[in-house]
């Protein structure tokens, strides 16, 4: 797909009965497609006017047809103001992350799609353990010792990934097996849907005749007093039958004190891992990993930052992502670290200083001095700028906790000798770190 599509469609539009020609000449002819790639099309409108006339119902779907037929594909058609780079970038992004949702909703009667896999699975000291016996779980489902499998954690960690990956896995070395993923969600409103039909029987037969049962987050079961029982029956079933079970959790099930202790015993019974958070080395592999399936790179810095900032969950470090590859699509692949920090600041885990950026703390230490900002970026050494430039760095060190090479770079190119001995001029200072934490205070 390419930019000459909407050319195309123009074309065909042309011929509408629908379409005047003032409509053609001053608000379709002049539309410029800024963005075409992955079946997602943005067009942008020369002025407001314009673009609330393509967003339009009539409009909008004489444009959609248009292309539709042009491309004999399912595009996704986005409108936005020629020049707001801001709206394009969210078009893109959003449009995309529709798209991935839309894949990863189509799913077979087991559940499940072939998208959650051991391969594409980033591994790292904080799951490894976990994944292993995934791994042995998938190879020898209903193992005694390993059933059920009970994982548990934060949300956005890897646990339902994992899971996943267990069930396709089984299904593909052992296509005979009947592997079911539900969420418990859905069990407990399957259930409440029998009580109303009077189907107990078909709602057993559905759940207690698998060999898999594969049940994301559990704790939905709290407070559901009959469903609790019903899911035990149905536990200790395919337990006796030696069928696998997997459960995912967002507690251990010691925790789960608000659940019939006969089901958090059986918890106990097999073989529990708790998942955490993703390490720096594991965030980094995660971005690397990411990177493989696109058409650009980001640098070392731009990577380093990000692995360094977005530090809470994969999800959140999955949306950094998604929201640079949109804005990389309107920058020709480049984006300077600076950029990167404006875009992902909204992002920042909750325990970093988000408020803050080396650009802020050195327009803040600048002032505080007062001193012209570029004068600390530069090579000048007197010994009014250089006490400066010690304390900034300082602040981009132990607040924001970026790396001395990172800090270098952002400072005109300084080696991580002289950050680090920039840093330690402050460290043994106590009057040039009371001046640190003042400037802080001050942005703060």
């Amino acid at each position: 797909m390419d930019k000459s599509i909407w050319k195309q469609a123009l074309n065909l539009i042309r011929f509408d009965p629908g379409i005047d020609k003032f409509t053609y000449d001053s608000v379709l002819k002049p539309m410029e497609v800024v963005y075409c790639e992955d079946n997602v099309l943005v067009l942008a409108a020369k002025d407001d006017y314009c673009l609330s006339l393509a967003k339009g119902e009539a409009l909008g779907k004489i444009i959609n047809t248009a292309i539709r037929s042009a491309t004999n594909m399912d595009v996704k058609v986005k409108f936005v103001k020629a020049g707001d780079d801001n709206a394009i970038a969210s078009s893109v992004n959003s449009t995309k992350k529709a798209i991935r949702e839309e894949n990863l909703n189509k799913t077979t009667p087991t559940g499940l799609n072939g998208d959650f896999t051991f391969a594409n699975f980033v591994v790292g000291d904080c799951n490894k353990f976990a994944h292993a016996t995934a791994v042995s779980v998938a190879d020898n489902p209903g193992q005694k010792q390993r059933n059920p499998f009970f994982l548990w954690g934060n949300s956005g960690l890897g646990k339902t990934h994992l899971m996943k990956a267990i069930g396709n896995s089984i299904i593909a070395n052992y296509p005979k097996k009947k592997v079911l993923y539900t969420s418990c969600e859905a069990f407990v409103n399957a259930f409440v849907a029998c009580g109303i039909n009077n189907s107990y029987q078909a709602f057993r037969n559905k759940y207690r005749t698998i060999d898999v049962l594969l049940i994301d987050d559990i704790q939905f079961l709290i407070n559901k007093e009959q469903v609790q029982i019903e899911f035990f029956n149905t536990f200790e079933t395919l337990i006796d039958a030696g069928k696998q079970i997997v459960i995912t959790c967002d507690k251990a099930p010691s925790n789960l004190t608000e659940l019939d202790n006969r089901l958090t015993s059986r918890f106990q019974d097999g073989i529990m891992f708790d998942i955490q958070p993703p390490d720096f080395e594991t965030r980094k592999a995660i971005i690397l990993k990411k990177l493989e399936g696109e058409n650009f790179t980001l640098s070392d810095e731009v990577i380093d930052y990000i692995c360094e900032n977005i530090t809470t969950n994969i999800r959140h470090l999955n949306g950094a992502f998604n929201t640079i590859t949109g804005y990389m699509a309107l920058s020709n692949g480049e984006l300077s670290l600076e950029e990167v920090q404006k875009i992902i600041l909204p992002l920042v885990s909750p325990d970093k200083k988000k408020h803050l950026t080396p650009e802020i703390i050195i327009n803040a230490v600048a002032k505080y001095y007062d001193l012209p900002a570029d004068k600390l970026t530069s090579k000048l050494r007197s010994a009014e700028i250089s006490k400066a430039r010690n304390v900034a760095m300082f602040i981009c060190r132990d607040y924001l906790e970026l790396k001395l090479k990172m800090i270098g770079e952002i400072f005109g190119g300084k080696s991580h000798t002289t950050v680090m001995h920039s840093c330690t001029n402050v460290d043994d200072d106590p009057e040039l770190k009371k001046e640190a934490e003042e400037i802080v205070k001050l942005i703060t």
